[in-house]
């Protein structure tokens, strides 16, 4: 099932435009090397100006990304911009950079600022992303891109712009570069005619593979705008779609963004289901297929929807036990969650080296322990990649490094990198419409309340939460939950996989969930690295065993819908525009004590979303008296006075990606 999802890459302030570019120094690198590497300050820095011909394209909400380059490498230099109500001919003068305005300001990876950027000759390059203004039915709005069968590029999509590649020279003086946004990039050229424009994409159906694509009433609703999921189908050897006493079980392959491909297309060859006739096998894409206060109900979309609509247009069999999910990477944990939430559903997953199972490790990141993502408590890196280099496991890319990396593509986890959308999955959404992130951007300071909300999709802690509940997910899931990772994992997921081994096998028994970790393997592979044939063939074992008349079959209490979770109505309740509403307070002033001519105030300074930080001033008859102070949340401020007045407080919180806003107590007379 392919269900892209809208790519976040905007602040929340206003609509902006994005301005992305980057550069490249003579030697290519690996990716470890690009983003290890960071110069210091050599000189001014070039200023540049960009400006938008004649063009028809009349959306104000943009996005730049400057790219620097040389011609025979990769970029190594990014710079990003949001830029708001530009139009064409206008013209816009980027320089400079800083990690203090995000929102509206240059910010560069590896180097912050187009100071840094050392003299030399370069290619220079610029994208104009086009983002588009959406009131959600929750009451949130917010500036994204809509993905055109794209799979939501961060930058060079359909209907951006570029600049033509320009070599330039720069030196220790002050200098600007002048580009100019010339044509817009073109949709992609697509084979199908299915509904919905470009949307998921349209690819031609042939004898075998079937492009499936529907209209979500549910995501439509939300969003306010048509939404569409599909499937890419691939019919087993031998399907007869008039024979209906036939009939297929189904896997459920997870997977990145599939455009046109089928599932395990990389493995043993085109041909690989010739000989394999036991099963019809959509190919699952997104993060998105659960429903999240931040993307929408694509949960219920595709499992309430689109499978309905797939089990009547094949001949499927439309039973729990038939109906597999399997994936790797993020498509490993889609495949977990999809079954943990909705056991009622599926018969069981088969995830390989999944996205972070527990939390306590978010990779190699303790996120319930540690006060800061991109360093240990002894200020040490934490990495996010390692690779094998020699035979040796290398640590090569820090955790730091891939969020400033994506920071120059997008603000306010909207970039359509990897730790943006699990902000987006993950958690709900801030006051600002945006997901609410669970650690500073720039500085990796963890976000501990941020963080308490994802935690209904902390797998483990889902699972144990309700173990002998009326969802009994105890007995429930057990035996249908098969998790692989390597030890070596280049991602670290393995630590993932081993807290949700430790926290489950510490309720169940050892062996509740079948968990292998294979020494010394690393992210990739099928399920127990088995080859095709194997994989499948165990597949088809599962599925004749637990069905009606196999060696284990599920039983009704194992396929009960009391056992389901996700819910949308509870999503949206605890994650949406109401609940960021509803977690804010202003200031408040309580009289504590009196007598004697001489009062004492207590004051809260209200409740703000986490990571907001806060000036408190007091107000004295209407005028501010002494200095505005700095305040925390938590913060009991008291105020003595002995002169009989009125008194206020008023505090104001600034956060990235914020408005900056003032909130007043009532006034109370002393």
């Amino acid at each position: 099932m392919a269900s892209s999802v809208p790519s976040y890459a905007m602040p929340a302030i206003s609509s902006p435009l994005k301005i992305i570019g980057s550069l490249v120094t003579p030697r290519a690198r690996s990716r470890g090397e690009a983003i290890t590497e960071r110069l210091r300050n050599k000189h001014g820095g070039p200023g540049l100006r960009m400006s938008i011909g004649r063009l028809s394209w009349n959306e104000t909400v943009r996005r730049f990304r400057l790219v620097f380059l040389e011609v025979t490498s990769t970029p190594n230099y990014f710079f990003g911009k949001n830029v708001f109500n530009f139009a064409s001919n206008d013209t816009i003068t980027l320089s400079g950079g800083s990690e203090d305005h995000t929102s509206y300001g240059v910010y560069g990876w590896p180097n912050v600022s187009l100071n840094q950027i050392p003299t030399g000759e370069y290619t220079l390059q610029a994208f104009l992303n086009q983002y588009e203004t959406v009131s959600r039915s929750d009451g949130s709005t917010i500036s994204i891109r809509f993905p055109c069968g794209d799979g939501a590029l961060n930058v060079n999509g359909p209907g951006s712009l570029a600049t033509t590649a320009t070599n330039f020279t720069v030196s220790a003086s002050q200098q600007t570069v002048e580009l100019s946004f010339a044509s817009v990039v073109p949709q992609i050229d697509f084979n199908g005619t299915e509904i919905g424009g470009c949307s998921q994409g349209n690819y031609e159906d042939t004898e075998t593979v079937k492009y499936v694509k529907i209209r979500s009433e549910v995501l439509s609703k939300f969003w306010n705008r048509d939404m569409y999921v599909g499937a890419n189908v691939k019919l087993p050897f031998g399907y007869n779609a008039s024979d209906a006493g036939t009939r297929y079980p189904v896997i459920y392959s997870q997977d990145h963004w599939a455009g046109g491909d089928i599932a395990f297309a990389g493995f043993g060859g085109g041909n690989w289901t010739t000989d394999w006739d036991n099963g019809i096998i959509p190919g699952v894409n997104g993060t998105a297929d659960l429903n999240t206060a931040n993307l929408g109900p694509y949960g219920d979309a595709i499992n309430d929807e689109l499978i309905p609509h797939l089990d009547a247009m094949f001949n499927t069999i439309a039973e729990p036990y038939a109906r597999i999910q399997e994936g790797g990477s993020t498509g490993g944990w889609e495949s977990a969650a999809n079954l943990i939430f909705r056991p009622d559903l599926f018969g069981a997953c088969f995830s390989s080296y999944p996205d972070s199972l527990d939390f306590h490790r978010h990779q190699d990141i303790p996120l319930y322990d540690n006060e800061n993502a991109y360093t240990t408590a002894n200020r040490s890196a934490v990495y996010s990649i390692r690779e094998v280099i020699n035979g040796t496991l290398t640590e090569v890319t820090t955790v730091a490094q891939e969020n400033h990396w994506e920071l120059t593509y997008g603000t306010s986890s909207r970039s359509s990198g990897q730790w943006d959308i699990w902000n987006a999955v993950f958690g709900v959404q801030g006051l600002n419409g945006y997901p609410l992130e669970p650690w500073d951007k720039v500085t990796g300071e963890i976000y501990p309340q941020a963080v308490e909300y994802w935690k209904p999709m902390d797998l483990s802690n889902y699972i144990t939460s309700n173990w002998n509940n009326t969802k009994n997910l105890g007995s429930v899931l057990k035996g249908r939950v098969y998790i692989y990772v390597g030890s070596w994992d280049n991602y670290y997921l393995n630590e993932g996989v081993e807290e949700f081994q430790k926290r489950t096998d510490a309720k169940g028994g050892a062996g509740w969930a079948n968990v292998t970790v294979l020494a010394n393997q690393t992210h990739g592979g099928l399920y127990q690295r088995r080859e095709i044939w194997n994989y499948l063939e165990f597949l088809d074992s599962f599925i004749k065993d637990h069905a009606p008349d196999g060696k284990t079959p599920l039983s009704t209490a194992a396929v009960s819908t009391a056992a389901r979770g996700n819910q949308w109505e509870e999503v949206i309740a605890r994650g949406g525009h109401d609940a960021a509403l509803a977690r804010q307070a202003d200031p408040k002033l309580n009289l504590k004590s009196r007598g004697q001519g001489r009062s004492t105030m207590e004051a809260s300074v209200g409740r703000w979303d986490p990571g907001v930080m806060l000036r408190a001033q007091w107000v004295v008859d209407g005028k501010d008296e002494g200095e505005a102070f700095r305040v925390k949340q938590q913060d009991t401020l008291v105020h003595k006075h002995s002169d009989s007045c009125k008194l206020q407080l008023k505090v104001t919180g600034r956060k990235r990606n914020y408005a900056d806003e003032t909130r007043w107590s009532s006034i109370v007379e002393t």
